[in-house]
């Protein structure tokens, strides 16, 4: 049994040399190698789902449409992030930062039509008082404009569907990064046409198999041009993870398990080495994954075990890459989970010493952050470059009940950081720490 325990996040695929895109990028990524070298991958999926309609451009028509109907707390979020995005560009990027300045004045036009449609306390007081037997059946909303009904002019939607088809192109736009952060999330994707499993929704199945082996697709092409790249060089951080201990990723890239072994590492989410046959919940293991080619393994192995033709749900087959999907209530894909899981749980709560690198806690993961409340009391080291950011310090007072007040400036390693009972907030990058020093096996 190891008393240390490694867990590990989406900023450790970010490390320079391995450069896996975050969430908010990789839809953008994945659509241009369907369009490059994926093109193999994309036929070979439209021809296992005949009749499949969906297109990452068409996407962006939907996602503009439903602009109007989104909250006001959200349209205010996302002009926030396009503001974050074009405050520091330089003055060669001044046609950049004034595309941003117009998508916020638009944004800002919106939520203005929203707030003004609230209804006040003077004009509730005066329903009351002319309707003074309806007024609770008059007053049946807090607005007197359903905004989620209102259409977008032809000039907002084309502004944005332009900005946002930027983003899918090749060349980088710190604007159109911002907005389809949001809008073009390919995990808020996968989550919306999961449910197709749920409700039986042959459409949204159809979609869910496209983009979820789409993104496999690209994500083991990926791992492949990286391990192609590094040779017989060791992977950065990766290359320098003690193997004497334990390691708990939430990645589904096989860099660690190919460093540890399977014995020594749980994959939380899923990994790219395994598949799930929906109906009888087996989960299969993808031979040689490190060397599989993926639109051959789609056209040899997955498209003769699914089959949509049928107009009944439940008599359709299919076969779904066994990546979790970030949703908060976390679906069963295999049986197999449920004793991952709790494995996992055993692993944290034999653990002396926790060491987390690049995760930072957010809340489409609750089901994982549960699993560390249930067991306080460890030793934990806390590895993200925003770790002194007001909002981190926000999210550790909700996962590990400690209270932003509590932290103590102090020094680890050379690197500033946070303490606060045996809790260390640690302001870094993967690669500029050393995890055998965090350990203490140095």
């Amino acid at each position: 049994m190891s008393n240390n325990l490694l867990i590990l996040g989406a900023g450790v695929d970010r490390t320079q040399g391995i450069d896996f895109p975050l969430a908010n990028t990789l839809l953008a990524d994945v659509s241009r190698y369907l369009e490059g070298p994926g093109k193999p991958v994309d036929e070979a999926l439209r021809a296992m789902l005949p009749g499949l309609r969906f297109s990452f451009n068409n996407m962006i028509a939907r996602a503009v449409d439903k602009i109007a109907t989104r909250e006001t707390h959200e349209q205010k979020a996302m002009v926030q992030r396009v503001r974050e995005a074009i405050v520091d560009l330089p003055p060669e990027q001044d046609s950049i930062r004034k595309h941003g300045e117009l998508i916020i004045r638009l944004f800002e036009k919106l939520a203005t039509i929203a707030e003004q449609s609230y209804l006040d306390k003077e004009t509730e007081a005066l329903i009351r008082e002319v309707f003074p037997k309806d007024a609770d059946d008059l007053i049946d909303s807090d607005s007197i404009l359903d905004i989620h009904k209102l259409s977008l002019s032809d000039t907002f939607k084309t502004v944005l569907k332009r900005t946002l088809k930027m983003g899918l192109s090749g060349e980088h736009h710190a604007v159109a990064t911002a907005l389809g952060a949001d809008m073009l999330n390919i995990e808020t994707l996968l989550v919306e046409k999961f449910l197709g499993f749920y409700n039986e929704k042959p459409a949204d199945i159809k979609n869910y198999l496209y983009i979820s082996w789409a993104l496999w697709a690209y994500l083991v092409a990926k791992q492949r041009e990286v391990l192609i790249s590094h040779g017989d060089v060791k992977l950065p951080f990766y290359g320098k993870i003690p193997n004497t201990i334990r390691a708990l990723t939430l990645n589904y890239t096989a860099f660690l398990q190919s460093h540890l072994g399977d014995d020594q590492v749980i994959y939380f989410h899923g990994g790219l080495a395994e598949y799930v046959r929906m109906d009888t919940r087996d989960l299969l293991p993808v031979e040689n994954i490190l060397e599989c080619d993926p639109a051959d393994f789609i056209r040899t192995i997955i498209a003769p075990n699914v089959d949509v033709t049928h107009e009944d749900v439940r008599q359709q087959r299919h076969v779904i890459p066994a990546l979790v999907p970030p949703l908060r209530l976390k679906p069963i894909l295999s049986h197999k989970y449920i004793e991952l899981w709790s494995k996992a749980s055993h692993w944290v709560s034999e653990a002396q010493h926790i060491v987390v690198v690049g995760y930072s806690f957010n809340n489409a993961d609750e089901h994982f952050n549960d699993i560390l409340r249930c067991h306080p009391g460890r030793k934990i080291d806390i590895v993200v470059p925003e770790a002194h950011s007001e909002y981190f310090k926000r999210r550790m007072e909700a996962v590990l009940n400690i209270p932003a007040s509590q932290f103590n400036t102090v020094k680890i390693n050379g690197h500033l950081a946070l303490q606060a009972r045996n809790v260390r907030l640690i302001a870094a990058r993967a690669s500029d720490v050393n995890i055998p020093s965090l350990f203490g096996l140095e």
